[in-house]
C-alpha cells in the first residue's frame, strides 16, 4: 500500500474527486450491489481510507479508491472501487484483484489495533467500474483463468480457488438506465462525461440532456469545486470550443460560469489548451434565463422536431422557475410537449 500522488490522467483526477465523497460512492455501490447484500451493509457511513493497492506500472490505467465500514452483526468491511481506463478488458483483472484484496487484508492486521493476528479477516467488497468502449469479456472469477477442463476442476473440487469481483460495465448502459440509478447528481454527471466527452468536438450538443442533474449539482457546498473538476475533464479530453463550454455554463448561473471561465484560464496557463480565454456572458439574470430558454428550447426540438409558434414563445417566455421545472419533465421521460408544460 502506498500514498503516492494519481498519475495526473484526467480521468484519474475526475474519479477520485467526485467518488472519494462517501455520498457518491455510496450510491454507485447502491447501483450495483445486489439489494440484499447492500441491505446488509451501512453504506451510509463509508470511511475513506487513505493510499492505493494497485502496482506502480499500472496506475497510468487503474485508478482506486478504498472505503471502510461495517456489516451485518457490527463486523468490519470494505468496499474497493477500482476503474479501468483501458479500451479493453484486462484479460488478468481476476488476479489483479485478488492480490489487491490480499494487500488490503494485510494493511488491515498491520494497521488495525483491535485486528487479532489469529482472528478472522473483515469482509472485502470489490467492484471495477468499465468505460471502455466495448464490453467487459474478462473472467470475474480467478477459477477462470486456471488452465483446466471443466472435468480436473470437478475432481479437483475445492482446490480450485474462486476469488470474485464486480464489474459495473458502463457500456452496457443507455440514457435511460443510467437515469434509473440511485446516483447522486455529481455521480451521474461523471458518468455520464468519462463515456461520452473523450474525443468529443462540442459537448454542449448533450450536456444540456442532464440538465437537472447540473442544476442540482450547483446547490451543493462544495459545486465549485465539482465544476471545475468537470470541466477540466471536458476540456482535457475533448476539442470544445472553450465559449461553448463557457456558454453552457452560463445557463447554470453565474458560479458555473465563473467556473468554466476560470477553469479554462488555468488550463491555458498550463498549456493544455490554446488560444485567448474569451466568451463570457454578460447581463447576468437575464442572460441566465434566456440562456435556459435557448437550452431547453433545443432539448424539445431534438425530441419533438421543430416547435410551433407557441410552444416557442411559451419557452421564451418563461421565468427561470418554470423551465427548470419543464426541463425535469423533459429528462424525467415526457412523452409530449403538454407532458413537458403540464397543460
Amino acid at each position: 500500500m502506498t500514498t503516492q500522488e494519481p498519475n495526473g490522467q484526467p480521468h484519474d483526477a475526475l474519479f477520485r474527486l467526485v467518488f472519494a465523497d462517501p455520498d457518491n460512492a455510496s450510491s454507485e455501490l447502491r447501483s450495483v450491489l445486489p439489494p440484499r447484500l447492500a441491505a446488509r451493509i451501512d453504506l451510509d457511513n463509508l470511511q475513506p481510507q487513505p493510499g492505493t493497492f494497485v502496482d506502480p506500472e499500472l496506475r497510468h490505467r487503474h485508478v482506486d479508491l478504498l472505503f471502510r465500514t461495517t456489516a451485518a452483526g457490527g463486523r468490519d468491511g470494505y468496499l474497493y472501487l477500482l476503474v479501468e481506463h483501458q479500451r479493453t478488458s484486462d484479460p488478468r483483472m481476476a488476479l489483479r484483484m485478488m492480490t489487491y484484496q490480499t494487500r488490503i487484508w494485510d494493511h488491515h492486521l498491520r494497521t488495525d489495533r483491535t485486528a487479532a493476528p489469529s482472528g478472522p479477516l473483515p469482509l472485502i467488497i470489490p467492484v471495477v467500474i468499465y468505460q471502455g468502449p466495448r464490453r467487459w469479456t474478462a473472467a470475474t472469477d480467478i477459477a477462470g483463468l486456471i488452465d483446466a477442463d471443466d472435468e480436473l476442476k470437478a475432481d479437483a473440487g475445492e482446490l480450485v480457488p474462486h476469488v470474485s469481483y464486480l464489474v459495473d460495465d458502463l457500456t452496457t448502459l443507455d440514457d435511460a438506465a443510467l437515469r434509473a440509478r440511485p446516483l447522486t447528481p455529481a455521480a451521474r454527471i461523471t458518468f455520464v462525461v468519462i463515456t461520452k466527452a473523450p474525443g468529443d468536438d462540442d459537448v454542449t450538443t448533450w450536456l444540456g440532456q442532464w440538465f437537472d442533474d447540473f442544476i442540482r449539482l450547483t446547490g451543493l457546498w462544495d459545486h465549485e469545486r465539482l465544476l471545475k473538476g468537470i470541466f477540466t475533464y471536458l476540456l482535457r479530453t475533448g476539442t470544445t470550443p472553450v465559449d461553448h463550454l463557457i456558454r453552457f455554463g452560463a445557463t447554470l448561473g453565474p458560479a458555473a460560469e465563473e467556473a468554466a471561465m476560470t477553469t479554462a484560464e488555468q488550463l491555458r496557463a498550463k498549456g493544455f489548451i490554446e488560444g485567448r480565454v474569451e466568451g463570457r456572458v454578460e447581463g447576468r439574470a437575464e442572460g441566465h434565463a434566456e440562456g435556459l430558454a435557448s437550452l431547453l428550447t433545443s432539448m424539445l426540438t431534438r425530441k419533438f422536431g421543430t416547435l410551433d409558434k407557441g410552444a416557442h414563445d411559451l419557452v421564451a417566455g418563461a421565468t427561470e422557475e418554470q423551465i427548470i421545472r419543464w426541463s425535469s419533465r423533459l429528462v424525467e421521460g415526457a412523452a409530449t410537449l403538454d407532458d413537458v408544460f403540464g397543460r
